[in-house]
């Protein structure tokens, strides 16, 4: 009924044994289908890319018989022979006719059961050529009944369910409105009793990226943050990167929330028997075990541990505003008069000080990872009620602190809300803030592992990471290998910080602001590479650059106070990008190992590296067994030629599928199957095939013809759609566009 092809494991239809459409018409227009391709060029179905009917091979008429040509051609290649110098045969082109012939011939003397590779020797020793053979192309016809259309609408709809904006807008709050907790010892530090200006400074550059974020947003609204953009807009290697920094900063924000809790309750209790860095282990062994019980996308606790946090804070400020009152402005005077006096000093100040005042907005950068959860119409709010609350939270809070404890006492404590708090408010108070100090923590350290796995479960399905990486847990049915590579993960970072907060502080700092200066970067792509695709909002390239300059700057700023933090991120970076990018090149890496192999005869002499060569052959197999379905509209070859060599470029296949959508016969373009057989002969290692499916491209039409050939939409691409295209990218979930 149906059967496999040489490059691929999903079902092709056969043109002879097609089971009966439920459409009347099927029949009749599979035959006009054909009759379509073979009236503009005869030569069309003179390739081994072609369906089983019969009758096709034959051009029952020419205009020129063949003798007379096989002369004119044999007068032009040897023109001494002839003795007519009146003859002009040989300057003029051949008629189409002529052409058309000579083609014909060509394509004949092909062998159609053989391999479409060159006679060339081959570059690795042990191996002919014949193994890079992945088959010849076919062309089928895709047959959507109204049930699959029905089912496909419906799959669209379960997953398109958003929440409202102050349940997604607790998820990233967490780890922003906790981050006063870490940052505002390290602020201090930098910028003394200048500190409510330089967080006030570094809150409202946050603005910068509001309209960064939203044309982002419209152009992609998908999970995965920078990997998502950079995937869409440039290509895979570049994805990898974004995703690495991703990682990386879940994997930070993580283990600073750990390390930061330990020490509120170390401080709190001195005399514990458990060592600071044990804590603040137990602290994200226990959020892993949350995420393995299938708890960490509750948007509930997050709710409850951000509203918890926020009515702590109006408490500690209210209170704090009460002692001012009472006790007047004589401490803060007096750290008033320490401030630096020279003009130079105090731009000194302000500016490390809005350095690593990034770190009291740390979590802001997390947004864009949970667009999907979010109306479109509600994504701005979302980011405006972020903002909001950090300018109203940071700034204000750091001015109480100066105006209620001496610069000594700030510069020497790393809980300084906590030393506030008992200071305004008694125990009480002081509890309060230290059970909320351990709520929005883990909070954040939640958000840390909810980035990480699902942008990891993202890379999984897109086949960067191996599939056994989503393999479920018998009790939750939730993946546990991910959240153990997080815990692990952020383990080492703490550890290579020699468990110091201070450290762990400037990495957490660089990660943010590396994960901010992509954004602009992901917007500047979209621009130049597609900037076609349709999207309800833009922001000038003017604001994005004044994004791009300040991020770079104060990223700047960072490495000059910390140079340590450089060298460690660098290290974190290098390791997870060479992993990733490890994981992706499996086949390339693979085809270095043959070579190697046949190199050196004590490789293939050795009992354990004997027959590794043809180990690799099965792995790059393997590796390429997974087809990549394009859908094309015109039948342009150099365009068809883009969409292959982009997805050689950036996805390990040995098999594509041009799709294309059409609703009437005589529309189809009369050139696309016999460029397409030009191109699959020409590439001997992809078998190209050419699949028609009746109906117009939309989401339902993609999504159909997905299930049907059981092929997620992460493997499927298009050519980047106009602005007048009734769809946006979002409502395809998880289309992949390649082209301007």
């Amino acid at each position: 009924m149906s059967e496999t092809s040489k490059g691929g494991g999903i079902p092709r239809l056969n043109q002879q044994q097609r089971p009966q459409s439920p459409l009347q018409h099927a029949s009749s227009t599979r035959r006009r289908i054909h009759s379509r391709l073979s009236q503009p060029r005869a030569v069309a179905n003179a390739h081994p890319l072609q369906d089983d009917s019969e009758g096709l091979d034959t051009v029952p008429e020419l205009p020129i018989s063949p003798r007379s040509w096989k002369e004119a051609a044999e007068k032009r290649s040897q023109p001494e022979l002839f003795d007519d110098i009146h003859d002009d045969s040989s300057v003029h082109p051949p008629s189409f006719a002529q052409s058309e012939f000579e083609t014909i011939v060509r394509r004949q003397k092909t062998n159609p059961h053989g391999l479409k590779i060159v006679n060339i020797p081959s570059r690795y020793p042990t191996l002919d050529n014949d193994w890079e053979f992945a088959g010849w192309g076919s062309m089928s016809y895709l047959e959507l009944s109204q049930n699959d259309m029905e089912a496909a609408r419906k799959e669209l709809k379960q997953v398109s369910k958003t929440l409202d904006p102050l349940r997604v807008s607790s998820i990233a709050a967490n780890a922003v409105v906790g981050s006063v907790f870490y940052s505002f010892p390290a602020v201090a530090a930098a910028s003394g009793v200048l500190s409510p200006i330089a967080l006030t400074v570094a809150c409202l550059l946050l603005t910068l990226y509001k309209p960064v974020m939203r044309e982002l947003g419209s152009a992609a609204r998908s999970n995965g943050s920078n990997y998502t953009y950079l995937l869409q807009f440039c290509g895979k290697t570049a994805a990898l990167m974004g995703a690495a920094v991703t990682l990386l900063d879940g994997v930070a924000t993580s283990a600073v929330s750990a390390a930061t809790a330990s020490e509120y309750l170390a401080g709190e209790f001195s005399n514990l028997p458990i060592p600071i860095p044990a804590i603040s282990i137990c602290f994200l062994t226990i959020i892993t075990l949350i995420a393995l019980a299938k708890a960490r996308d509750s948007t509930i606790v997050t709710l409850s541990f951000f509203f918890i946090h926020a009515v702590t804070m109006i408490v500690l400020m209210l209170v704090s505003c009460t002692a001012w009152a009472k006790r007047g402005s004589a401490t803060l005077l007096v750290n008033w008069s320490q401030r630096p006096t020279s003009p130079s000093q105090i731009i000194h100040d302000l500016f490390f000080g809005a350095s690593i005042g990034y770190l009291g907005v740390s979590g802001f950068e997390t947004i864009p990872s949970y667009v999907e959860m979010v109306a479109p119409q509600h994504y701005s709010t979302v980011i405006s009620t972020i903002i909001s609350s950090v300018t109203l939270l940071n700034g204000p809070l750091m001015l109480l602190v100066y105006a209620l404890l001496p610069s000594d006492q700030i510069l020497h404590g790393t809980n300084i809300l906590s030393v506030l708090s008992g200071e305004v408010g008694g125990h009480w108070l002081r509890t309060l803030l230290v059970v909320d100090a351990m709520l929005v923590l883990c909070g954040g350290m939640a958000t840390g592992i909810f980035t990480a796995c699902n942008l990891m479960t993202t890379l999984t399905h897109d086949g960067v990471l191996p599939k056994f990486a989503l393999r479920p847990m018998p009790l939750t049915g939730q993946p546990f290998l991910t959240p153990i590579f997080f815990l692990l993960a952020c383990i080492v970072m703490y550890a290579t910080a020699a468990f110091r907060l201070a450290t762990m502080s400037s990495i957490f700092s660089v990660t943010v602001l590396t994960v901010l200066l992509m954004y602009p970067i992901s917007n500047i792509l979209l621009k130049f590479n597609r900037d076609r695709l349709p999207r309800k909002y833009k922001t000038s390239l003017m604001m994005t650059a004044l994004a791009f300059v300040s991020t770079l700057t104060v990223l700047i700023g960072n490495l000059v106070l910390s140079p340590i933090a450089l060298g460690l991120f660098a290290c974190y970076f290098a390791f997870i990008l060479g992993s990733l990018l490890i994981a992706k090149s499996q086949a390339k890496i693979a085809r270095v190992v043959i070579w190697l192999y046949g190199q050196s005869e004590v490789f293939q002499k050795f009992k354990l590296t004997r027959g590794l060569d043809v180990v690799c052959v099965k792995l790059i197999k393997a590796t390429r067994r997974h087809p990549i379905c394009v859908w094309v509209k015109g039948d342009d070859i150099y365009h068809l030629l883009e969409y292959i060599l982009y997805v050689r470029r950036n996805e390990p296949t040995g098999r594509i599928i041009f799709l294309h959508a059409y609703h009437d016969v005589e529309n189809i373009p009369s050139e696309l199957a016999p460029n397409t057989k030009i191109l699959d002969e020409a590439l001997p290692s992809i078998t190209l095939d050419l699949t028609f499916v009746p109906g117009t491209f939309g989401p339902e039409l993609v999504q159909a013809a997905s299930k049907k050939l059981n092929i997620p939409k992460s493997s499927m691409f298009a050519s980047c759609f106009g602005s007048n295209h009734p769809h946006s990218l979002a409502d395809y979930r998880g289309l992949r566009v390649i082209h301007h």
